[in-house]
């Protein structure tokens, strides 16, 4: 997937972005497992996922917990450290090989400075973040295991074939037994 294409269909690219993405940004190729950004760890850094699955999770009392999944087309990144300058709370892995494109947030805010559509594209990216992370909240707050697994399956089927159930079971917030009784009942 090429990431500029993608955000071409939500934004306006300029010669000045294209500078930006050609020079300021790393396109990497990323194995199953491997750690994009860790926990407890400063990461001022956005990834756009052009091929593969990554999922933000952190541990707590010996055990991982799933918060999002990103697959091709999506954008993710620490929020707490971006923005409070704090460490941040969550890993980032790459569940399965994946090819992501990074870039510095402050090279980011820099460019916003000097380029108005810059500056539309660094929004478009903070409310592509924002807009997931409410998603999750009202979804956690609002919504049983099964409507939390339909909504999965609406929005992102491809997760249950590409992640590891116990990821899955994670992110709904429910142990393996229950996905697998509520996936029967489906």
């Amino acid at each position: 997937m090429d990431i500029l294409l993608e955000l071409e269909k939500h934004i306006k690219i300029d010669t000045e972005i294209e500078r930006f993405f050609n020079e300021e940004c790393n396109t990497q190729s990323f194995e199953k497992g491997k750690l994009l950004s860790q926990q407890n760890h400063y990461n001022r850094t956005i990834f756009f996922v052009n091929e593969g699955l990554l999922r933000m999770f952190y541990y707590e009392n010996g055990k991982d917990i799933t918060t999002n999944f990103y697959s091709e087309g999506k954008v993710t990144a620490n929020l707490d450290t971006l923005f409070k300058n704090e460490v941040a709370r969550n890993n980032i892995e790459a569940v399965e090989q994946s090819i992501v494109t990074s870039c510095n947030y402050d090279k980011l805010e820099k460019l916003c400075s000097a380029s108005l559509t810059a500056a539309n594209f660094s929004r478009y990216i903070l409310g592509n973040l924002m807009t997931q992370m409410l998603a999750r909240i009202v979804s956690l707050q609002h919504m049983t295991a099964k409507e939390k697994y339909k909504q999965l399956l609406e929005e992102n089927p491809d997760i249950i074939l590409r992640a590891p159930l116990g990821m899955v079971a994670s992110y709904l917030g429910i142990s393996q037994e229950t996905l697998s009784r509520i996936r029967s009942e489906i």
